[in-house]
């Protein structure tokens, strides 16, 4: 837990990290003014219980210390704030750290997750880590805190008292050691099945379509009632825990202030009044401490809760501090723009994925610049992993391979190592198309900034990818919304959108992977010569498995024996 709690503050930048030292000093001062106020009344009573009157000194102090209560009330609300600040503008600041490693990290360790997954670890594990910080702050003031008490009770109360923290201790220490086991098991047990019933919901939206022709409801609602049902009985679970804890925490105390008192009134003597007056501030002391004593053992066991959190979150900042490493060393490289004169050159490459089962094994292909390229195969032989590798999504294990003269895989050109952006000349339609659900305008120009958008040149690219037609007879023309992922539109022009948005990026090599495959091949022809017309002599690598489009291009390759054939 001590490692948790300094690897997180080691995280924190400066201004989070002034808001913890205001923080703390806040959290600090609180307790210290409530142990003054009880420490004060503890007085008023003794001083009454002594003199068997209230004097009006004493009526004027009681009544001054209740006004600088409402002040203390003011002094509450400021430490709120500083809490909510730190918290929220900490958890969002973690949030963007870990959407820039989701966003920046390569396509291996992307495949790792699913869209929950790097939801609950962006959204809701930055917030429940900063919350661990606050819930370890609390509870060492809160440690603090009973210590006071435990001081005040040894000077009031000696041997009794002595005998009461002893017990308070062993007790407090016992119940979260035999819960804390437990407690971990359930937080990330809470953690995975609120993705997977998250999942669920993704899945219902996502294939509504099959599913409706289906009448299949109830298969995904009957997937969704197991996984939330566990979800709620995990949670039930460490609830009831919790529960359990600050009632046993509860009846153990009283049951010991009442055998206390009892032994106590069946002592003999005359002094009953004063046996009482320090009886009272002992039980009242004892009852002040065991809201404390249970909110130390339940936040240290929420700390437990949350520790899966905090180590998806630890994983995902090493990442980060690797990629901004890898930025920082590449920023002393010197900048090279590339160029796409000759053509893409890959030669001798070798790949395979972790499972070491070879994909590609000394495999050469060359791409002429100005040429259209289709690249054949049966499914599954490695048509989308070659374009991964050729866009530099993947690294080869061996090979080169060249953009003119720049090699993607070593970093560098004829000069040496260099860094340079294989975005800045090549478009890219993956198989499955992602449309937001803006206009039609939107999704041509979504890589563009928004002072670079221009609606003459979004109309030109829609005439080339032969929806124009379609978007022309649309109520708001290229300003129509057209739903999450494109609901209002066909899937042959969502494909067509998508790839006006390729071309409405100036390249010079166009990369589509199967990108036409919910078009006919009448109109795919067709949008392969508008491509040609309006880009002119610009290099189209098509990966596909219709014959006919293949035959429509200048080479064609097949995948066969983990290299290429040149077919055509």
């Amino acid at each position: 837990m001590l490692e948790m709690f300094r690897y997180l503050i080691g995280i924190l930048e400066k201004r989070e990290r002034s808001d913890w030292k205001i923080l703390s000093l806040l959290d600090f001062i609180s307790p210290v003014t409530d142990l003054i106020n009880f420490s004060v009344i503890i007085y008023i009573i003794n001083v009454v219980m002594r003199e068997r009157q209230a004097s009006k000194e004493i009526v004027l102090f009681t009544f001054l210390m209740g006004i600088l209560s409402i002040l203390k009330g003011f002094f509450d609300l400021y430490k709120y704030k500083i809490h909510n600040r730190f918290l929220y503008n900490g958890s969002q600041r973690l949030s963007e750290k870990l959407c820039e490693v989701l966003l920046k990290e390569d396509l291996l360790h992307h495949e790792q997750k699913s869209p929950m997954q790097a939801v609950a670890l962006v959204r809701t594990d930055t917030q429940n880590c900063m919350n661990i910080l606050l819930t370890c702050l609390e509870s060492l003031i809160n440690m603090l805190t009973m210590a006071g008490y435990f001081i005040v009770m040894l000077f009031t109360s000696t041997w009794l008292g002595l005998t009461s923290c002893v017990v308070f201790i062993l007790f407090m220490a016992g119940m979260f050691f035999y819960y804390r086991n437990q407690i971990e098991v359930y937080g990330e047990k809470s953690r995975m099945l609120a993705i997977k019933a998250n999942a669920q919901v993704t899945i219902a939206y996502g294939n509504f379509k099959e599913m409706k022709i289906a009448d299949h409801a109830d298969v995904i609602l009957r997937r969704y009632r197991n996984v939330s049902e566990d979800y709620a009985q995990i949670q039930k679970q460490y609830q009831y825990k919790r529960s359990m804890m600050n009632m046993v925490m509860q009846n153990f105390v009283m049951t010991a202030l009442f055998i206390i008192l009892a032994c106590f009134l069946n002592r003999p003597g005359d002094n009953t009044e004063i046996f009482l007056a320090s009886m009272v501030v002992y039980l009242t002391m004892l009852i002040k401490m065991i809201p404390i004593a249970y909110s130390i053992v339940r936040e240290l066991n929420e700390v437990k809760f949350s520790q899966k959190s905090y180590e998806v979150l630890r994983e995902g900042m090493s990442r980060y501090a690797e990629i901004k490493q890898i930025e920082k060393e590449e920023e002393k490289y010197r900048y090279k723009k590339l160029t796409f004169k000759k053509g893409l050159f890959v030669d001798n490459l070798t790949f395979y994925y972790n499972d070491h089962k070879k994909i590609f094994e000394h495999a050469s292909i060359k791409i002429p610049a100005g040429c259209s390229i289709a690249v054949i195969g049966i499914s599954g032989i490695g048509k989308t992993t070659f374009l991964d590798l050729i866009l530099g999504l993947l690294t080869p294990q061996a090979g080169k391979i060249l953009y003119d003269d720049f090699d993607i895989v070593t970093r560098k050109d004829e000069q040496g190592v260099c860094r340079a952006s294989i975005g800045e000349i090549t478009s890219y339609i993956p198989q499955t198309v992602y449309l937001n659900g803006e206009t039609i305008c939107h999704n041509v120009t979504f890589f563009a900034k928004e002072e670079e958008e221009n609606s003459e040149k979004v109309r030109e690219c829609l005439k080339c990818a032969q929806v124009w037609e379609d978007v022309k007879q649309m109520p708001d023309g290229i300003h129509t919304l057209i739903g999450e992922n494109g609901t209002a539109l066909s899937g042959g022009q969502r494909q067509r959108i998508a790839l006006a948005r390729a071309l409405y990026k100036d390249f010079e090599l166009l990369v589509m992977d199967e990108a036409t495959a919910a078009l006919d091949l009448e109109t795919e022809k067709a949008v392969i010569d508008s491509i040609r017309q309006v880009k002119g002599n610009k290099t189209i690598l098509i990966a596909t498995h219709h014959k006919s489009l293949a035959d429509e291009c200048d080479m064609v390759y097949r995948i066969e024996n983990k290299g290429f054939v040149r077919v055509k």
